[in-house]
């Protein structure tokens, strides 16, 4: 298989009643998903959409973004998908530093279509998902079923396809980064491998598309295995229970603290996930508590995945010869990694350092750094991670590089401090500033968000974390803030937060 498009063309042949998409009780089988990619792929094709241009996405979780985003690589054409939870300012100014030619979108988006269109500096064709939309714009209703055979354009033999996906950490401007067809199969083809030979899987996630993790682990892994994704209509918390028993989900991604949210409501019967075989949280591990409860109650394993933007996936842990412990698994077969200290030599294991990866996952370039250069496929890229290695080749998170606090002497991880803070009864979420002040001497500020308890006092918390914490450790400041900004996986965006002046 030399595109993505081709798992569906093969499918549509080998098993075309297969449902690929369940949408509430709309079913998309193989063979029907295949006739809908064609027919958008001949639409674009015919409004003059070719190789080298772009197409920017802008769609809920729905079936059009799967289809739309499989129609784009079908003509050789580049997909950007475009991050609707920004601000519609920002989301039109990665559209046009992304410089698409073709728009689709949703009708909830029209302001963040306007301001795209507003932006840029040529004329760019729309089309619209909405019963209800604009005459300026085509109605995807208005081709995507039509009637024709499902073969591949001819014009896709000199295509060059590729994805570009926005990181969505803690970043002033996102970066711009460009997967081509060959790191997408390839990662998801690797992610495959670590699921049982013939595993029949129905997955559903609560996290965009657009997002890295979930495209990688949800939208093209059912793809390369030929499985369902499952897409309701209603989020709500009955809806979800509604669909996972309804549909028969058994592999769910989400937030890891939704999931944890999730499985420890009190009085949540088990019944209504027993489907599901598979947790697979994103943005954080699991504490051993949490996962004692899915295993017990819900009889059910975690699949801790393990990437950054520029390598979506790199490791997985699948709990089984590993369960009591945090790690995040081995590297996938698709890369390779490695721990280095600050002068670039290979720690040993069990040694924390900076973490490096190289393979076919990582990305091939940056959109928008000009000229393009492709990365040299044997370039290793720098994480931006802190971790180890034992001697098994299992992998354990740590912290990010730019969190490592040196103090005294020490490398600090800011878990270690997160972890007695967090215990306190009037402490609801809690991070830690690394201040670079002076070399090889830290300084250390706590931001935390508190309960309505009238009686609590700063001086009060760091009277605490003095006396539970070495003093290396304890903070030399705290801010008490409002609230915490987070990305769609629940990272908190430390750019976010202002700090009052004392």
């Amino acid at each position: 298989m030399k595109n993505l498009t081709d798992f569906i063309y093969h499918f549509a042949e080998s098993k075309p009643n297969f449902p690929f998409i369940i949408h509430g009780d709309y079913k998309i089988t193989f063979q029907k998903a295949a006739e809908q990619i064609s027919s958008i792929s001949n639409e674009l094709l015919n409004a003059g959409l070719k190789s080298g241009k772009t197409v920017g996405i802008l769609l809920q979780n729905c079936p059009e973004f799967v289809l739309t985003y499989l129609a784009v690589l079908n003509t050789g054409a580049v997909a950007s998908l475009l991050p609707w939870t920004m601000p519609e300012g920002e989301v039109a100014t990665l559209a046009t530093t992304t410089r698409i030619d073709f728009l689709i979108y949703s009708i909830e988006f029209q302001e963040h279509a306007d301001q795209i269109l507003n932006l840029s500096g040529h004329p760019i064709k729309c089309y619209v998902h909405g019963r209800d939309s604009d005459e300026s714009a085509t109605n995807i209703y208005d081709f995507i079923n039509n009637n024709i055979s499902f073969n591949i354009p001819s014009t896709a033999k000199t295509r060059y396809n590729a994805v570009i996906l926005f990181s969505a950490g803690d970043y002033s401007h996102p970066k711009s980064l460009v997967y081509t067809h060959e790191n997408l199969i390839n990662t998801a083809l690797a992610v495959s491998e670590r699921f049982p030979e013939n595993y029949r899987f129905r997955i559903y996630t609560s996290l965009p598309y657009f997002h890295y993790f979930p495209f990688t682990l949800v939208v093209n892994l059912a793809i390369v295995m030929g499985n369902t994704i499952v897409i309701p209509f209603d989020d709500s918390r009955e809806k979800l229970y509604e669909s996972i028993q309804t549909h028969n989900v058994n592999i769910f991604v989400s937030n890891s603290g939704f999931i944890k949210e999730l499985v420890s409501e009190k009085y949540l019967e088990p019944e209504k996930l027993k489907s599901i075989d598979y947790f697979i949280p994103v943005g954080d591990s699991f504490s051993m508590d949490t996962k004692n409860i899915i295993f017990r109650r819900y009889n059910a394993h975690i699949i801790e995945a393990y990437g950054v933007a520029e390598a979506p996936v790199i490791t997985m842990n699948f709990n089984r010869n590993k369960i009591n412990t945090a790690s995040i698994g081995k590297s996938l077969s698709c890369c390779e990694m490695k721990i280095v200290d600050e002068y670039e030599n290979e720690v040993r294991d069990n040694e924390p350092g900076f973490l490096l990866v190289r393979g076919n996952n990582v990305f091939h370039h940056y959109f928008d750094r000009y000229p393009i250069i492709e990365r040299d496929r044997e370039e290793w890229i720098n994480t931006g991670d802190v971790a180890m290695k034992d001697e098994e080749g299992y992998l354990f998170w740590v912290c990010k590089q730019s969190d490592w606090i040196s103090r005294n002497g020490f490398r600090i991880n800011p878990e270690s401090i997160l972890s007695v803070v967090q215990k306190h009864p009037d402490i609801k979420e809690a991070t830690v500033f690394n201040l670079k002040l002076s070399h090889g001497h830290d300084q250390i500020k706590l931001a935390v968000t508190v309960t309505d308890n009238p009686d609590f006092s700063d001086q009060e918390l760091m009277s605490y974390c003095q006396s539970q914490l070495p003093k290396y450790l304890a903070p030399d400041s705290i801010e008490v803030v409002d609230h915490f900004d987070r990305n769609c996986i629940g990272i908190i965006r430390k750019s976010h937060i202002t700090f009052q002046e004392h």
